[in-house]
């Protein structure tokens, strides 16, 4: 019984190690460490490879949810704002706004501004309704037309 059992464990055995030894002679006796080591070179030489070892995960405030949108220049300051565009579709119209530091925005009626509101948008132009201390005012924003050279 006993020489049965060792029989067949040798059995098993070399119908387990016959495959990975046909694969090592059709590898060219290459071991596993080399070949890893084969596939990091060509990892290495490739020239777009980020190795982010000893760097701070860039998403880490993303996952463990320490992010934390920030509100400072979001709303656009249209007293000292320029009009650079206005897009202009069937069902959607907004205006691109630059701000006096150089700061793009997009505005769509209804979007909020300092101490107001836009409330209309037009070819060539944004209004904007602002508040302050109960007194209300029209700011609008023209479209300048680019000089001739």
């Amino acid at each position: 019984m006993f020489r049965i059992r060792n029989l067949m464990l040798v059995i098993l055995a070399l119908t387990v190690l016959a495959p990975l030894v046909a694969l090592a002679q059709e590898s060219g006796g290459t071991s596993p460490s080399q070949e890893s080591g084969a596939r990091l070179d060509a990892v290495r030489s490739n020239e777009f490879f980020y190795q982010s070892y000893g760097k701070d995960d860039p998403f880490r405030t993303l996952v463990d949810g320490k992010y934390e949108q920030s509100n400072g220049g979001e709303i656009v300051d249209v007293n000292s704002a320029q009009l650079v565009g206005v897009m202009w579709g069937d069902s959607d119209q907004f205006a691109l706004v630059e701000d006096g530091e150089g700061f793009g925005y997009i505005l769509r009626v209804g979007d909020r501004v300092l101490n107001g509101r836009v409330v209309s948008i037009r070819k060539d132009r944004l209004t904007a309704r602002l508040t302050l201390y109960g007194i209300s005012n029209t700011v609008v924003l023209k479209l300048e037309k680019p000089e001739a050279k």
